[in-house]
């Protein structure tokens, strides 16, 4: 056998190992909840490759820096928690790594992402099955509304049927100025919440800095 082909075979990847890895990668990810109403196809389109994307990049950045949880903003949905639940999706989606332009790939991470306008405040939380009696979904996301809505936020966390609390939870507050919830104002605590909620329980890194800054992508930071 000639040499170059016989080093080639010989550094060439355990195919089954690797198999074997994502499949149990693939075994943590909790499907989400079916869509409830009916959405504007190129809407959607759009929230589906921004959630695949970002997908991808969680799941590099986590990989990077050992993380098993990650909070982000959102932007396409523009506030609507319907699609927010859909961005969801298309980041756990199985990642294809035959594919051209890789999709998906984060259901093992979980995750609370957020979308905000004036309008409105949106979230979801996702916690895979290997991760959730550490981190309940509903849990964590109750901390955080109360936190930024108080208990009339917490009030508006729902969770789905047929899927556990501790996997799947999503609220949407509302401008209200009678209430004094104002979406905007929620923003940034939200995210600072969310990662304090997780040092609590030792499920995040502690920074010297107490600066979280450095695990949190934006929407500007993935073109």
């Amino acid at each position: 056998m000639p040499e170059a082909v016989q080093t080639l075979l010989t550094e060439q990847p355990d195919v089954a190992a690797v198999k074997e890895e994502v499949a149990t990668q693939d075994d943590v990810i909790v499907e989400g909840p079916a869509p409830t109403k009916e959405f504007n196809e190129k809407k959607l389109k759009v929230i589906v490759k921004e959630g695949g994307k970002r997908g991808v990049e969680i799941e590099g950045a986590a990989d990077m820096g050992g993380l098993q949880f990650f909070c982000t903003m959102i932007e396409k949905p523009e506030g609507d928690l319907d699609l927010l639940i859909e961005s969801m999706k298309a980041m756990n989606a199985k990642s294809n790594p035959s594919e051209e332009e890789r999709k998906g790939g984060a259901g093992k991470i979980g995750k609370i992402i957020f979308s905000c306008t004036e309008k409105a405040f949106s979230a979801v939380a996702y916690v895979p099955k290997n991760k959730a009696d550490e981190c309940s979904a509903f849990e964590w996301l109750s901390e955080v509304v109360n936190n930024v809505a108080g208990a009339k936020g917490v009030k508006l966390v729902k969770t789905f049927d047929n899927i556990e609390s501790k996997y799947w939870a999503a609220v949407c507050v509302p401008f209200s100025h009678e209430e004094e919830l104002y979406p905007i104002k929620m923003r940034d605590p939200a995210i600072s919440h969310a990662y304090t909620y997780l040092k609590k329980k030792g499920l995040f890194p502690e920074d010297d800095s107490d600066d979280e800054d450095d695990y949190v992508f934006g929407d500007d930071d993935f073109p």
